[in-house]
């Protein structure tokens, strides 16, 4: 990645420009100030913010790093809360990631007071009914997290949308609440594509949005692969500035995970997901894992579905030929169902015609 680099204080000035392909320079410069510095006490944390400039700090800045994505800053604010300390702060996609170094630990505190008050934490918007999320990658220096708000509805808004054997056990779970002495910590959902998984997990997030934060991860298979630092990341991560809140990993569509040949097809990857939820990895940790995945579940490791180790199994099914013309009378569509997933009523209320589907090949 190429990206634009100035430093204004050597010789106290804007001395030199130049393009390099190291975006954790100021990172690398930073540590190795606070080592060269002695400073005991260091300290990092995150949250969401919606400012993505440095203006206001250049005065305090030995560097800046600038790109399309980032922007961040070495900063001196000793002569801001009274006490030596150095800070490296980094602005991405909605998200401030602070690393503070200093000689007491009251000063690391004042320190992410004085920028919060300039990055002000992202806050509910009131007419609007969203969640914060954060989608996890893995990324040159380890974890790399996005914060993103999402429109999110009531479950008492799309319950409507499922046939009873899966309104049911999705109302109960909307409602539940989980303790540390819990032992399933897994929640799987499956079933065949346009059955409503994804607009129950955004109802999900609003009803537990209280006491869980829900986190994204954009690539499972690398999550749960060779390297555990990423994982590791993620699962130690601070959620905003509650650290009583639980946490929701969320893996959509991730039935290779869970397969009867999981570790032939992802090596290691089903272990680690089993002693996350169930082993001493994810002991004492306020963590829950939801699986999605369109697979049956006959063909699921039956490591997964074993007594206690789920606190959710639902499987999401169409509706019948009745749930689905009572649907289409609802919602104002024409004609006679056919077919029962929701994603094909939605599309007929639409008016939109679909092909018939033939079955092909063998029926499992």
């Amino acid at each position: 990645m190429s990206t634009t680099l100035h430093d204004d204080k050597v010789s106290g000035s804007l001395a030199a420009t130049w393009e390099v392909d190291l975006d954790y320079l100021t990172l690398a410069r930073y540590t190795r100030l606070v080592v060269e510095r002695g400073l005991e006490h260091v300290a990092f944390t995150s949250w969401a913010t919606e400012r993505m400039t440095l203006e206001g700090l250049f005065d305090h800045a030995f560097s800046t790093l600038r790109d399309r994505s980032e922007r961040a800053a070495l900063l001196d604010l000793s002569e801001e809360v009274g006490a030596e300390c150095l800070v490296h702060l980094s602005l991405v996609r909605g998200r401030a990631d602070l690393h503070v170094a200093a000689r007491s630990v009251d000063t690391l505190a004042e320190v992410k007071t004085w920028l919060q008050e300039r990055y002000p934490i992202t806050a509910p918007t009131p007419e609007r009914q969203a969640v914060q999320l954060s989608f996890w990658a893995s990324g040159s220096r380890g974890a790399s997290r996005s914060s993103r708000r999402i429109d999110v509805p009531h479950w008492d808004q799309i319950a409507g949308n499922y046939p009873r054997p899966v309104a049911d056990p999705l109302g109960a779970l909307m409602g539940q609440k989980f303790e540390l002495t819990d032992s399933g910590r897994l929640i799987l959902w499956h079933g065949e594509p346009g059955t409503g998984k994804t607009f129950a997990l955004r109802a999900l997030a609003w009803e537990w949005r209280d006491w869980c934060g829900f986190h994204y991860i954009t690539d499972p298979e690398t999550f749960f692969g060779s390297s555990p630092k990423y994982m590791l990341d993620v699962l130690l991560a601070d959620d905003e500035d509650d650290d009583e809140k639980w946490r929701l990993l969320i893996l959509e569509d991730t039935g290779e995970l869970l397969a009867a040949d999981a570790k032939y097809q992802t090596g290691q990857g089903l272990s680690r997901l089993l002693n996350v939820v169930d082993g001493l990895l994810g002991q004492g940790l306020r963590i829950l894992v939801l699986v999605t995945t369109n697979d049956a579940l006959r063909r699921l490791h039956p490591a997964v579905s074993r007594p206690g180790r789920c606190a959710s199994r639902i499987e999401f099914v169409p509706f019948t030929p009745e749930e689905a013309q009572a649907w289409l009378d609802r919602n104002g569509g024409d004609g006679s169902a056919d077919t029962g997933t929701l994603a094909a009523l939605y599309a007929r209320s639409a008016g939109v015609e679909l092909p018939r589907r033939q079955k092909v090949g063998f029926v499992w």
